[in-house]
Order: structure tokens, then sequence, then C-alpha cells
């Protein structure tokens, strides 16, 4: 009987190794948080506070107004069907503009295979920049 392979419990150091590996540049924010920051978005890696949800949350940098949203939710419905990850929803911030998050989670409760994990991880960052290029080309379609 083959052994079943060592699991994992993703923290900030396990997922740096990882991104190090994968050849992802990655930095620490003033809060102490795992990111990846590029001109357009800026990805966190987040663990759950029992140790049973880890979460890759991104931030679309661009703003939008409230004019825009029904455009937006069509769109994000739409990617949100037809994509398994990540789920992008709008968030309106105190000031009145739209921006976009996305989130990619994984229950983790009894561990994951670090294979797994890397994989995973590998998966949500490149479907976090494919969204960003879909819905630029998806805006330019709907107001070209």
């Amino acid at each position: 009987m083959t052994p079943s392979p060592a699991v994992v419990q993703p923290d900030r150091e396990l997922v740096e190794e990882i991104l190090d590996e994968l050849d992802i540049e990655h930095t620490i924010d003033t809060e102490g948080d795992l990111a990846i920051s590029t001109a357009h978005l800026t990805i966190f890696f987040l663990f759950g506070k029992e140790g049973d949800l880890f979460t890759v949350r991104t931030f679309y940098d661009r703003p939008y107004s409230v004019d825009d949203k029904p455009m937006l939710l069509t769109a994000l419905n739409e990617w949100n069907a037809d994509t398994m990850w990540p789920k992008v929803y709008t968030f309106t911030q105190d000031n009145g503009a739209l921006r976009l998050v996305g989130d990619s989670q994984l229950y983790i409760g009894a561990g994951v295979t670090r294979e797994h994990l890397s994989t995973v991880i590998a998966h949500w960052v490149r479907f976090s920049i494919k969204f960003y290029r879909w819905l630029t080309g998806r805006i330019a379609f709907e107001t070209g």
C-alpha cells in the first residue's frame, strides 16, 4: 500500500516559499500581509482565524462610478457563471467609488498536500490576472 502524501497547513512562510519556487515576485506590506502587486491589481494571501480557510483575495485598482454598476454586474455575472475562480464582486468605498474584489478559497481544515497548494496558488494567481485582462477586453467591447 502506498503511503498518503504528507499534508501541510498553509501559512505565510510556506506560501512565500511556494511563490519563490514559482518565481513570482511578492512583498510583505506594512501590516505584515503577504502580497503580489502589479500596476492593476494587488493579490493578498489570507489565512483563516481558525486555520480552516485559505483565501487569495485580489483587489483590482481601477475605480468605477456607480453609473458603471449595471455594466459591471452583467460582466461579473458572466465571469462568475463561466469561471470557477476568482469569484468577483463589487465593493463600494466610502467615497462612492466602486472597486472590484476577487476571492478564491480553499477549505484546509485537515490540511492539504504541498503539491496541491502549489498548484492552487499558481492557478489562482494566473486567473486573478486573467480576469483583469478579460474585463478590460469586455469593457472595451461594451463601450467601444
